[in-house]
């Protein structure tokens, strides 16, 4: 179960990665080829000649199965393993009327030693997939086949006895290396996860541009279908500035995690409202949101009295509640309510302060207990077999704990499977600390 569950994680991220690439609604990898002259050996190992294994980013698996029986998608499926391209075409009305699918392409991963499996996307737009869209698939689709082969060799060397991984010494005797040590396994993963998270805008910037450079406009002269009409010019330019953003943020946390453990983390605290801080914070993650998934997610705030200013940094609050927001829209594939619910904290401090409570509400897939004590940690991630393991480089509620506390307040977390999430975080009251501030002096 560990293996599959491996090489599941890995297939989704690959899928996840060329859906983002040529912006689609969804993508769903096949792991499997039923031609005996062209699949992969590995396969053996992992997959029946008869059967595939699914993996989907942005849709279910139910979907994705519903969408391979229609002999449309079969049989183009079986014309890019043939070929070894990219082949797309829109939806027969059987597709366009029972799954509301305007168009699909398949793009098969193909090595050496043959075929893994296929990549097939498709979106409700009847145009969705055109030659500059391929294109980028293409470029992208050996680098795709190279990480989900090497991924399945390990797995196979991992399924055989230490003394046939290890192989004999000269001495005639079996020895194993050492494993390596937490610290060592820890920059392991912060490079690997790091190396994908930068790997993947930086695709997306390099192909777009490169097709702007390639067609260039439609309106200098150029005729045909070569030319890019200004509405998808303005579509490649929204993705190159939309990763942009992506690997601003990724440098920020980077730099933010560099200034927690070197102790300068600055902050500018002063009195603030946080109930128009929480309400724009919303309506930022509201207008993202409903450009991707338009009626999917609710977002409410509740308060349940007049909140009192806080003594807080007004960036990094916002900076606290967004990352809340953002990983709440991801816990949550199925959408539902989002709530941002805030009051006074009733009851004596340790500390005597009097604090205010902010809480980020979800009814999402829920944290399995075993997972809530590590997700504070840094390059944690949550892993559910429901969603996969949710993309980042687990920083963010890592940086978010060490900025509640920098502030004097502390973070909790509560979930059960299935029945959502809700994260709590404290400030002290501004006027609480007037008052300390004033017995001190």
């Amino acid at each position: 179960m560990t293996a599959e569950r491996d090489w599941q994680a890995l297939a989704r991220r690959l899928a996840q990665r060329a859906r983002e690439l040529v912006d689609c609604q969804a993508a769903g990898l096949l792991l499997g080829c039923p031609d005996e002259s062209v699949r992969h050996p590995l396969l053996d190992v992992f997959v029946p000649v008869s059967a595939s294994y699914l993996a989907c980013y942005g849709c279910s698996q139910e979907t994705l199965r519903a969408l391979l029986r229609y002999e449309q998608v079969r049989a183009l499926l079986d014309i890019a393993a043939q070929r070894g391209r990219v082949h797309w075409c829109e939806a027969g009305p059987a597709l366009r009327g029972a799954l509301a699918i305007g168009s699909v392409a398949v793009a098969p991963l193909e090595r050496p030693a043959g075929i893994l499996g296929s990549l097939l996307l498709f979106d409700e737009r009847p145009g969705a997939f055109t030659a500059g869209e391929c294109r980028l698939l293409t470029a992208l689709l050996s680098r795709l086949a190279r990480e989900l082969e090497q991924q399945l060799r390990r797995l196979s060397l991992a399924r055989r006895s230490p003394a046939e991984e290890a192989g004999p010494s000269p001495e005639g005797r079996h020895y194993r290396l050492a494993p390596p040590s937490e610290l060592d396994q820890l920059k392991y993963e912060f490079i690997s996860m790091v190396s994908h998270e930068l790997r993947t805008p930086l695709t997306a910037i390099k192909g777009y541009a490169s097709l702007l450079q390639a067609y260039g406009p439609a309106s200098q002269g150029r005729k045909g279908s070569d030319g890019l009409t200004e509405e998808l010019q303005r579509h490649y330019l929204e993705v190159i500035l939309e990763q942009v953003n992506h690997l601003e943020a990724l440098a920020g946390d980077l730099l933010d995690v560099s200034r927690i453990h070197a102790n300068h983390l600055a902050l500018r605290c002063s009195p603030l409202d946080i109930a128009p801080l929480c309400q724009r914070c919303v309506e930022l993650i509201r207008q993202r949101v409903e450009r991707e998934a338009p009626g999917k997610y609710v977002f409410r705030c509740r308060f349940v009295e007049p909140l009192p200013p806080v003594w807080a940094d007004a960036d990094r609050v916002q900076q606290v509640l967004t990352n809340l927001l953002e990983n709440a829209v991801k816990y949550s594939p199925a959408g539902g309510v989002i709530t941002i619910e805030a009051g006074l904290l009733h009851g004596q401090q340790a500390d005597g302060k009097a604090m205010l409570q902010v809480s980020v509400c979800d009814q999402g897939i829920g944290i399995a207990p075993e997972q809530q004590a590590r997700l504070f940690r840094p390059f944690s991630r949550l892993e559910q077999q429901s969603c996969g393991c949710v993309p980042g480089v687990g920083l963010g509620l890592y940086i978010t704990r060490r900025l509640v506390e920098a502030m004097g307040g502390r973070i909790q977390l509560r979930s059960r499977c299935g029945q959502g999430t809700r994260v709590t975080f404290t400030l002290p009251l501004a006027s609480a600390l007037s008052r300390a501030a004033g017995r001190a002096g």
